[in-house]
């Protein structure tokens, strides 16, 4: 698949995103991190959908590239299969936050070529996602490898440790 023709597809399932599926989605997001302690609840609630959604609103106006790349089929797919496989329990915000995260998550991965999550949200230890020099470094990016539903292989983010000192 090209690059056009999957900003074509997202764009057009975004647009069967309504505002109801989006409140669900944030409501989704803020009931999963609600047993967390409260430094890191804003971060990886309002924070993260905020990105997200600021995302979103990106996508639904975003125009064609003067240049079409090739999309990996395999890493295409196989990123709808964890998203969707993140919580599966037919839960109705649940199923509101993959619709909204299977159009998201992929834009931000294969046609806006940045991060996952926002830059200087903040992990347990007090580290965080940084931007240095025109590349962005995480510091749980090589730490998610046996998580078989993290996406974190797909983001554009390097691990922090590359980063120098």
């Amino acid at each position: 698949m090209e690059s056009e023709q999957l900003l074509s597809a997202l764009k057009k399932e975004a647009r069967q995103i309504t505002d109801q599926d989006i409140c669900l989605a944030r409501a989704a997001i803020f009931d999963s991190v609600k047993d967390l302690p409260e430094k890191y609840r804003r971060a990886y609630s309002s924070d993260y959908f905020s990105h997200l959604y600021q995302a979103f609103q990106e996508l639904r106006i975003c125009r064609y590239p003067d240049k079409s790349e090739p999309i990996d089929d395999e890493e295409y797919r196989s990123l709808l299969v964890r998203i969707c496989h993140q919580t599966d329990d037919g839960n109705s915000k649940h199923k509101a936050f993959h619709r909204f995260a299977s159009v998201v998550i992929p834009y931000l991965v294969f046609i806006a070529k940045r991060t996952i999550h926002p830059v200087g949200m903040i992990f347990p230890g007090g580290l965080m996602i940084v931007s240095h020099e025109g590349e962005y470094y995480c510091p749980v990016k090589n730490k998610q490898s046996d998580v078989d539903v993290a996406v974190c292989d797909l983001c554009r983010c390097r691990d922090s440790e590359e980063l120098d000192p």
